[in-house]
């Protein structure tokens, strides 16, 4: 099984949702703890809305998300992502609820993708997620999408 991981940092929408479509995306698993974007289309509800339209399922996991803390008081990106590890291990919800979200698409045969800002996966809390998630998932192969 694949675990797919994008971010919209730099794309429109449109191509957005093309590059989950070229691989086959069934869910897409939004990791952002406010679900919210000064980019056209990346709001919760908006984003929802054209993801059904491309037959792509939409799901808010908040608890996934990186604390606004860490990133408010990170002053370099490998200390955000070095909170946000501490972070998960304090609080397993999010980990746990990705997990029982990629438990579900397995049964059903359906491929999953995570989602947040950041282009790089390397520079963004979802590669850390991904991570976690492999480790509890026997045969998963992390794909990180770009546009």
């Amino acid at each position: 099984m694949e675990l797919y991981t994008i971010g919209y940092q730099g794309t429109d929408l449109l191509t957005y949702i093309q590059a989950l479509q070229e691989v086959g995306v069934d869910v897409l698993v939004d990791v952002r703890e406010t679900a919210w974007s000064y980019k056209r289309g990346f709001c919760k509800t908006a984003l929802s809305t054209e993801l059904a339209k491309a037959g792509i399922e939409y799901i808010h996991l908040k608890s996934a998300g990186n604390p606004k803390e860490n990133r408010r008081n990170s002053r370099t990106m490998a200390e955000c992502l070095g909170n946000y590890r501490r972070h998960l291990a304090k609080n397993p919800a999010g980990l746990h609820d990705v997990l029982a979200v990629v438990a579900q698409a397995r049964t059903q045969k359906k491929k999953v993708c995570l989602t947040c800002f950041e282009k790089e996966h390397l520079e963004c809390h979802r590669s850390i997620l991904a991570s976690a998630v492999a480790k509890h998932v026997k045969q998963l192969r992390q794909v990180h999408l770009s546009t």
